[in-house]
């Protein structure tokens, strides 16, 4: 079995949680490889292939991203395409997409036996086109698509459903999550908790001007158009999972839909979905409450 490494060496205790996973793995018989740019981080481990992680995970049976949430999407990005499974080890702070903390490591030898669970999940596709329909930007999402003005000022702009007219919104942006990302930043800004292996699209505006709008849940067949108002050449941005956030300019149009493609998420540890939720979200308000 080949194993992938994708670490973010300079959060927390990554590096040591990476040693420690590259032994656990050796030891149980399964190869690792890591990028070239981790060698210097890698000193004593003679045991451990190199190559691109690009390269490695193409034929890899399972990713390992070490960090926080931002590192697990990150890998997701990579993951996504081949039929490697991807697995999050928390060396961040929430961790919510991670299926294992550094303590749990040991738990990594039930990858040989197969005691595991696969969480297959949603991805979102967007396709950015300008004025003549060709498409100009093409991306997947494994949380959110968010659209939003510099600076928090309101955008306004309508949402159509294959072609029908839903509404025109005055916000701060707008959010388009799968379920998988309902439990970040759409809910900070009143979204539902939906179980990641739950198929749709939710969307929810950020700061609406107005106190009837509420949250809309889509089937992910559906074909969503956000055209946005735009006052100035690079007033509105749209941003995926939180990487470099690009320019969305006049007269174009972002269509998003449910992504033909999944990922498929690993759970050693034998975690619920709900055990995260109670543990990560709900235990530090019962906390304060106690």
């Amino acid at each position: 079995m080949k194993v992938a490494l994708f670490p973010h060496l300079q959060k927390g205790n990554a590096a040591e949680v990476a040693h420690k996973v590259c032994r656990t793995v050796v030891q149980n018989g399964m190869t690792i490889w890591v990028d070239p740019s981790c060698m210097q981080w890698m000193q004593g481990l003679d045991f451990v292939c190199y190559a691109p992680f690009l390269e490695a995970v193409r034929d890899a049976d399972v990713a390992i991203a070490i960090g926080g949430d931002g590192t697990i999407l990150h890998c997701a990005r990579h993951v996504v395409g081949t039929t490697a499974k991807l697995l999050g080890i928390n060396t961040g702070r929430l961790g919510f997409l991670a299926s294992m903390e550094p303590d749990q490591i040991g738990e990594i030898t039930r990858l040989q036996t197969g005691d595991y669970r696969v969480s297959e999940r949603m991805l979102l596709r967007g396709v950015l086109r300008n004025a003549q329909g060709h498409c100009v930007r093409d991306f997947m999402a494994l949380n959110d698509i968010v659209i939003s003005r510099n600076y928090s000022r309101v955008v306004e702009f309508t949402v159509s459903r294959n072609g029908a007219v839903l509404g025109e919104y005055r916000a701060d942006g707008v959010i388009f999550s799968t379920p998988t990302g309902s439990t970040a930043y759409a809910l900070s800004t009143g979204g539902p908790i939906i179980e990641p292996e739950f198929a749709c699209v939710e969307m929810t505006l950020i700061c609406p001007h107005a106190l009837s709008t509420r949250p809309i849940l889509f089937s992910p067949h559906n074909e969503l158009q956000v055209s946005c108002q735009v006052r100035g050449e690079h007033d509105v941005r749209l941003c995926a999972d939180g990487e470099k956030a690009i320019t969305f300019p006049a007269a174009h149009t972002l269509e998003i839909s449910g992504s033909d493609q999944t990922l498929k998420m690993l759970d050693l540890s034998g975690n619920t979905f709900f055990d995260s939720l109670s543990r990560k979200l709900m235990h530090p308000l019962k906390e304060g409450e106690a």
